[in-house]
């Protein structure tokens, strides 16, 4: 094992500085990166940092408490007031899970500023983290191009799957049998939906034909409707493949008497504007059986899902950094290292983060039959 000298301690210290001004950087670096969900959390102050500990807790109340009695005023008769205690207060269980991996550096640095070749290997570093950290959500798996899975959040879940966050087919399908009854006794962040109907969202039933735009237009509308309840408890987004994102502003376009400017910038941004919702594609969604709710063949369809980022959070345990000050998302565990068995050096990363629901998933719906084959 090679020893420690000046130059490899003068490269601990830059290698330090670039992982703690990236790190506590988030919201640009997710920008750079150019993930959406991630970029979404921290541009809507969705990110929160959280203590260290096995599980983040969240507060449910599910219920009024005592029942009420209603009678006439002079007449008491057959008016029973209970005199029993109800809870009417429950927790969510969200699982932390954290994820660590190598920086790896040659001993021979390149010739030249050697701090704008650090600063690049741990940038690529830290955006790849993000690429992966945005398909554990969407997809389930680290891989963008991976088979999609479902992965409930609390290690108590019959999905969750070991050492992984809750997935965006978690959030969805959380707590529900394999035909997606929606009341089964399975738990969802510990809480079974059979018991809590605010924890079941709401599903509803696309067109089947996408040719007529009118219904297209329709079940969208419908869908927000339904799954509105407050202006803090209603879905603020709707993400789709791109397939059918295209598909929607191509009806949008075709149906709506829409003034010349916002007819010819829809969808510009890549985003869209509808029912007081952004409406937005991922590239990591894709039809998929997972998102067939039908019998027990599963046929792959096109998602649609309606998000509430009043609700949804993501929370990452605060890693420090140089400035005291910092919040920080990755934290560095001990200074920089020689492999015992080559000639590179590495530094240990770390990093721990979990998605959450502040209220229950009413507010969260999935429109379904979009298949391939109606794609017309």
């Amino acid at each position: 094992m090679a020893a420690t000298t000046l130059a490899t301690y003068d490269l601990d210290n830059m290698v330090t500085t670039a992982i703690d001004t990236m790190s506590t950087d988030p919201v640009n670096m997710l920008t750079d990166s150019g993930e959406k969900f991630l970029k979404t959390a921290a541009q809507r102050g969705r990110m929160f940092v959280v203590n260290d500990a096995e599980n983040v807790r969240h507060t449910l109340i599910y219920n009024g408490g005592n029942a009420t009695v209603n009678y006439v005023p002079d007449n008491l008769s057959g008016a029973t007031l209970s005199a029993a205690a109800t809870e009417v207060v429950t927790q969510n269980l969200w699982s932390l899970n954290a994820s660590s991996r190598n920086i790896n550096f040659p001993q021979s640095q390149p010739a030249g500023n050697v701090m704008d070749y650090v600063a690049t290997v741990v940038k690529a570093n830290m955006m790849e983290i993000l690429n992966q950290e945005e398909a554990l959500f969407v997809r389930g798996v680290a891989d963008p191009t991976g088979t999609m899975a479902q992965n409930d959040p609390y290690v108590g879940d019959e999905n969750y799957a070991t050492a992984l966050p809750m997935s965006l087919a978690g959030l969805i399908w959380g707590s529900t049998d394999d035909k997606h009854d929606h009341a089964t006794t399975e738990l969802f962040a510990g809480i079974k939906t059979s018991e809590i109907a605010k924890w079941t969202p709401h599903f509803a039933t696309g067109s089947a034909t996408l040719g007529i735009a009118d219904d297209l237009i329709g079940d969208f509308q419908k869908a927000v409707m339904t799954a509105s309840y407050s202006d803090v408890e209603r879905p603020t987004h709707i993400y789709t493949t791109q397939i059918m994102f295209e598909k929607f502003l191509t009806e949008l376009r075709g149906s709506a008497a829409l003034p010349d400017p916002v007819h010819a910038n829809l969808g510009l941004e890549g985003t869209a504007t509808f029912a007081g919702m952004t409406i937005d594609w991922s590239r990591y969604l894709d039809s998929d059986a997972i998102w067939d709710d039908g019998d027990a063949s599963f046929t792959a369809e096109h998602p649609v899902l309606g998000i509430n980022w009043n609700s949804l959070r993501l929370n990452v345990v605060r890693a420090g950094g140089i400035n005291s000050d910092s919040v920080g998302f990755i934290r560095q565990i001990g200074s920089l290292q020689p492999h015992p068995t080559l000639t590179n050096l590495f530094k240990r990363l770390e990093w721990k983060r979990c998605w959450s629901l502040d209220n229950g998933r009413r507010s969260f719906f999935k429109i379904s039959g979009f298949t391939d084959a109606n794609q017309v």
